[in-house]
């Protein structure tokens, strides 16, 4: 989506994307929503710049080439997912399916990313006062709930709760039936 060296560059259906092993406009979407959070971190938090890291970037292409080792893609044949060459590296596909992508994409790692200031850092604290308290309109006591309302903090609970984690029932031969309620 990204390359180090370009900063607020974004990319749809770029290197190592999920376009042949799986549906290519969900994963357009999941692209879309990833850049959207970049953006509203750099409208909102006096972001001049941003980039991917150049240590994180090898990263990835490091464990995505041992990855693709171990796949069909790294069979002898020309293809141009390893640049019209028999037995270049992978550089079109993502090292893995695409609930893999979507899942490794729902949220930016902002450690990856190689942030630059437009002045000072905090500057987006503005006044101290929040934009709640400034809307005549707002419930200013929002946070005081009678339940837990709030969103699921870790990554795994969030991942069952949108893939409705226990409502399928697979068999050993992959055949699933919805269990009746």
């Amino acid at each position: 989506m990204a390359a180090h060296g370009f900063p607020n560059y974004f990319m749809f259906i770029g290197p190592n994307s999920p376009i042949g092993n799986g549906p290519v406009l969900i994963s357009i979407e999941a692209q879309a929503d990833y850049i959207l959070k970049m953006m509203d971190r750099w409208q909102t938090e006096n972001i001049h710049s941003f980039s991917p890291k150049k240590e994180a970037v090898e990263d990835f292409i490091e464990w995505k080439d041992k990855f693709m080792k171990g796949t069909v893609w790294q069979e002898e044949c020309r293809s141009w997912y390893k640049r019209n060459s028999v037995s270049g590296k992978i550089t079109a596909l993502w090292p893995g399916s695409t609930m893999h992508y979507l899942e490794a994409i729902a949220e930016p790692r902002y450690n990856d990313w190689d942030i630059k200031y437009d002045g000072n850092r905090f500057a987006f604290l503005g006044n101290g006062y929040s934009r709640t308290e400034k809307d005549l309109t707002a419930d200013w006591a929002y946070y005081i709930r009678n339940e837990d309302d709030g969103p699921y903090l870790s990554r795994g609970k969030r991942t069952k709760v949108l893939s409705k984690s226990g409502t399928v029932t697979r068999s050993s031969d992959g055949i699933f039936f919805i269990p009746s309620s």
